[in-house]
């Protein structure tokens, strides 16, 4: 292009550079904005570290796949991470749930609607350990839940940190915010006792306020407290523990890692 003659007429000069400035400005947006909704969009997750072997599993008539770094993946989809394994996963609003090694997972829901402020993400543990760090989204940390066979631990802006053991307990202790641990509603199967299809009667006087059985209990769990729930589903009461009594080389590892990410 012959510069010299654009010199003698300033306004074609000044109408070319502005629309060069508005094609970068408008390809930038599109860029950073691909670049933050891309992975918020779905009800995925995505894998941000891996070590040692690590499977997934689609459903339960698909085969045992290895589980790379920077992939996704999706609700449904079931995770076991084997000897010496270990994972970490972005959920779609950021928040990171990390597994230890011998753990069985499964990624029940990841659903993120920042339009709607809309939260949903659930994750079961059927075995093994898991770190959660929770983010604070739209003024409340509600609409994430950690599921075990016999408790839920719904999360209130959190750092925490759950153990379900061979026998099916589980143990709970967090470390920032608070958890709100209660027994999972449990579907009966089929000719198990209140799996029978009722009549609906008429309206009834709603009851009062009544004393929580073992059958619908829940407790608040506060930074720094812990507690069991058996096998059985019969909770303990919130305790404190102490760094020291805590240390080992998942939560070293796990404190280190958040220090990395800044989170």
């Amino acid at each position: 292009m012959n510069y010299s003659r654009l010199k003698g007429q300033p306004g074609l000069l000044f109408s070319m550079l502005l629309f060069v400035l508005m094609v970068f400005g408008l390809w930038s947006a599109s860029v950073a904005q691909d670049s933050f909704v891309f992975p918020l969009e779905g009800e995925r997750a995505q894998v941000t570290f891996v070590q040692g072997e690590v499977r997934r599993q689609a459903s339960d008539e698909d085969p045992w796949t290895a589980l790379s770094l920077g992939a996704f993946v999706q609700a449904g989809e079931r995770i076991m991470t084997m000897k010496g394994g270990r994972l970490e996963l972005q959920l779609p609003d950021r928040s990171i749930i990390r597994f230890d090694e011998e753990s069985d997972v499964r990624l029940e829901k990841a659903e993120y609607n920042p339009g709607q402020s809309k939260r949903d993400v659930r994750v079961s543990l059927l075995l093994g350990k898991t770190w959660a760090n929770i983010q604070d989204v739209f003024g409340s940390s509600k609409g994430v839940q950690v599921e075990t066979e016999n408790a839920i631990v719904g999360v209130r802006g959190t750092v925490f940190r759950m153990n379900v053991d061979l026998d099916r307990s589980s143990m709970i202790r967090v470390y920032r915010g608070s958890v709100a641990v209660s027994k999972p509603h449990r579907i009966p199967a089929p000719g198990e006792p209140g799996s029978e299809i009722q009549r609906v009667p008429g309206p009834t006087r709603v009851p009062g306020p009544h004393r929580v059985t073992v059958e619908e209990w829940i407790r608040i769990v506060e930074a720094m407290q812990q507690i069991t729930v058996s096998a059985e589903g019969i909770p303990t009461k919130p305790r404190t523990f102490t760094m020291e009594e805590d240390l080992n080389d998942w939560v070293q590892w796990n404190l280190q890692r958040d220090g990395d990410l800044q989170i």
